[in-house]
């Protein structure tokens, strides 16, 4: 039994002994993967717990965790989940296309709250727990960074 808690995407996955994995170029992420008579060459990109698979040209998200690390991902979860000042930050930089909500406001859990533009794409900011908007901190037309504060939820 591994110490690691592996996903592929959100799936969970169990560790196999009839699989074979060995570097090819460690430094360059190149690595050889096989089963029984089946060999593929892959490509291994990421660090800490994130990466990126290539397998006969599709990329896999994979998530590896240790018990420490599935321990502390738990704890962040439950503490989100309970009630008390949140802030929400943007997690990437983008123009505030439309702020669907506004101070006093009560949201549910998943509810859109908001809508940022990057890369020519709208992605909408949803209430992460049901609450009451406490302060939006941005306004529509403007660009904001990663990490900047658009609201807090009471």
């Amino acid at each position: 039994m591994s110490d690691l808690e592996l996903s592929i995407g959100d799936r969970r996955v169990e560790p196999s002994d009839d699989w074979t994995f060995a570097w090819l170029d460690a430094d360059h992420g190149i690595a050889q993967l096989g089963r029984g008579d089946e060999q593929a060459i892959v490509l291994i990109e990421g660090a800490g717990s994130h990466w990126v698979v290539t397998v006969r040209g599709r990329r896999l998200m994979v998530t590896a965790r240790t018990w420490r690390e599935r321990t502390l991902a738990d704890a962040e979860v439950a503490t989100r989940s309970q009630a008390g000042p949140l802030e929400i930050k943007a997690t990437l930089p983008g123009l505030i296309v439309a702020i669907g909500v506004e101070e006093g406001s009560e949201v549910t859990a998943g509810e859109p709250m908001l809508t940022i533009e990057a890369m020519k794409m709208q992605n909408e900011v949803r209430a992460p727990r049901s609450g009451r908007v406490t302060t939006i901190a941005v306004q529509a037309g403007q660009t904001v960074a990663t990490g900047a504060l658009l609201l807090r939820l009471g």
